[in-house]
């Protein structure tokens, strides 16, 4: 069967990442796309079977019961926490090839008939979810067994994370950072309405967290910086450009 132009696209792109050299340290957390890229190729070869069904564990009622209508936040008190424009094509760029090269494992796993048995270990529990994230790594063999509905659900309880943790520092709480990440990398598009709700609670409360770094904090931007670009420029919320 002939494939979709834009697959063969998505393919030719992810063939092209370089597979983790003798350098490679699977034990060190990534701390760029770049770097989360890495591990995803040195997962592909350790990648069990997996299932994308939805889990009988999960339930509907995680949802963030703040998304009404806000005003805007405050432009940025200090230009020098904002990124510039080679910085955001840079992580647009690398966010697009972990996506692709997803695109392409997911389509392996369907041509290899992977075990429909298998049961994704999920519970209903925020608490355990939240201890679960902060503990392990946003593993390719964890994410790739969750459906678009689970991954929906994952995102809007990191949302409410980021929003409830008025002391948060993506910098050192890198894990949520991590996990925001790597949820963003594996949603399938279009999104539903009501996740792009959840994105834009999500760069609201980015945009808060960094308007308390001072002119000097331009590393403890990053993740903050990061997370709108990708809000902004992947998932097409231009509205908070002024923010990037």
């Amino acid at each position: 069967m002939q494939q979709d132009p834009e697959e063969q696209t998505f393919q030719a792109q992810a063939l092209e990442i370089r597979e983790p050299d003798h350098t490679f340290d699977p034990r060190k957390m990534p701390e760029t796309g770049e770097e989360y890229l890495t591990h995803m190729l040195y997962e592909r070869k350790l990648c069990p079977a997996v299932v994308t069904k939805r889990s009988s564990k999960i339930n509907d009622e995680v949802t963030n019961t703040s998304l009404e209508l806000l005003e805007n936040p405050a432009l940025p008190p200090f230009k020098s926490v904002l990124p510039t424009p080679e910085w955001r094509e840079a992580q647009v760029n690398s966010f697009q090839a972990a996506r692709s090269h997803v695109l392409v494992l997911r389509m392996e796993l369907t041509q290899h008939n992977y075990d429909q048995s298998i049961e994704p270990p999920l519970t209903s529990d925020q608490a355990k979810w939240k201890d679960f994230c902060q503990n392990q790594q946003p593993l390719l063999s964890t994410l790739l067994r969750l459906s678009q509905n689970d991954l929906e659900h994952l995102i809007e309880m990191l949302g409410n994370w980021l929003e409830e943790a008025s002391d948060v520092d993506l910098l050192t709480d890198a894990w949520l950072a991590r996990w925001l990440y790597a949820t963003f990398v594996c949603m399938h598009l279009p999104l539903e309405p009501y996740v792009f709700s959840t994105l834009r609670y999500i760069a609201r409360s980015c945009i808060l967290l960094r308007n308390k770094l001072q002119a000097e904090d331009v590393q403890r931007a990053a993740p903050y910086n990061l997370l709108l670009t990708l809000i902004v420029e992947v998932f097409a919320q231009i509205d908070f450009k002024a923010y990037v």
